[in-house]
C-alpha cells in the first residue's frame, strides 16, 4: 500500500534535494586524483564504503530516528562528528545536515523540527538529520537507514560521473547492484556507540584534498 509516509521518505531520499550535495565528494576527488579509483573499481569501492562508513552513519541515522529531545539528539551529532577525523568531510556532512534539517522543517512545518532548528547548536550531520526527520514522520529506523544509504550511494555516484568516464547506464547499474548491500547494512544496524569504522585511506585522502592543484568539490 502506498502511504503518505513512503512518498515523503522518497522525497527526502532524492539525491537531487537541494542540500549542497553537488559540492562535496567526501574524498572521492582525491582518490581519483591519486589514481586510486576508476570506473572498474568503483562498485567494489562503494561496497566497502557501505560496510564501513555506511554502517557507521546508518547506525547514527537509526539512533536519531524517534528521538524527541533535541539536546539528546545533539549529543549524537557530537559523537558522530568526533568520529570524522578529516575536517573537510566532517564540515561537508555538517553543512548538508543543517541544510537538510531546515529544508525539512520548512516543508513539513513540524513543531519538533522547528524546535530543533531554533535550539540546535553545533554540528548537525546529515545521517543524524535524516534519521531525526524520518522519525518525526513515523518512519521505522531500518527503513530510514536504508533510504539514507540509498541517497548516499546515488550522491557519490553522481560525484563520480563528474570525476570519471562513467556513463548513465553504468552508473545506474552500479546503484542497482548495490541494493542488496544497502539492505544488508540497514538490517545489520548495531547501537551507535558499538559500531566501528575503519577507512584510513579515505580519511587520509580527504585530509589531503585542500592540496589538490585543481578542485571540482569543496570536500
Amino acid at each position: 500500500m502506498i502511504t503518505d509516509q513512503l512518498l515523503k521518505l522518497q522525497h527526502l531520499a532524492d539525491s537531487a534535494l537541494p542540500i549542497g550535495a553537488a559540492a562535496h565528494s567526501f574524498g572521492l576527488e582525491s582518490l581519483v586524483d591519486a589514481d586510486l579509483l576508476c570506473v572498474e573499481t568503483l562498485e567494489a569501492f562503494l561496497l566497502g564504503f557501505l560496510e564501513e562508513t555506511g554502517a557507521l552513519e546508518a547506525s547514527y541515522c537509526a539512533a536519531s530516528c524517534g528521538i524527541r529531545n533535541v539536546d539528546e539528539w545533539m549529543a549524537l551529532n557530537a559523537q558522530l562528528g568526533a568520529r570524522k577525523s578529516a575536517r573537510e568531510s566532517r564540515e561537508g556532512s555538517a553543512a548538508m545536515g543543517r541544510r537538510f534539517l531546515h529544508l525539512a522543517a520548512a516543508m513539513s512545518r513540524g513543531p519538533l523540527l522547528e524546535q530543533a532548528c531554533q535550539e540546535a547548536e553545533g554540528e548537525i550531520h546529515l545521517a543524524n538529520a535524516f534519521g531525526f526527520v524520518a522519525g518525526t514522520l513515523g518512519i521505522e529506523p531500518e527503513l530510514a537507514s536504508a533510504a539514507f544509504l540509498q541517497q548516499s550511494i546515488t550522491t557519490l555516484i553522481s560525484c563520480c560521473q563528474r570525476l570519471l568516464p562513467l556513463g548513465q547506464t553504468r552508473a545506474h547499474q552500479i546503484v542497482w547492484n548495490l541494493k542488496a548491500a544497502i539492505l544488508e547494512t540497514a538490517r545489520s544496524i548495531v547501537p551507535a556507540r558499538e559500531v566501528y569504522c575503519f577507512s584510513p585511506l579515505v580519511e587520509i585522502v580527504s585530509a589531503r584534498h585542500p592540496t589538490l592543484s585543481t578542485r571540482l568539490f569543496v570536500s
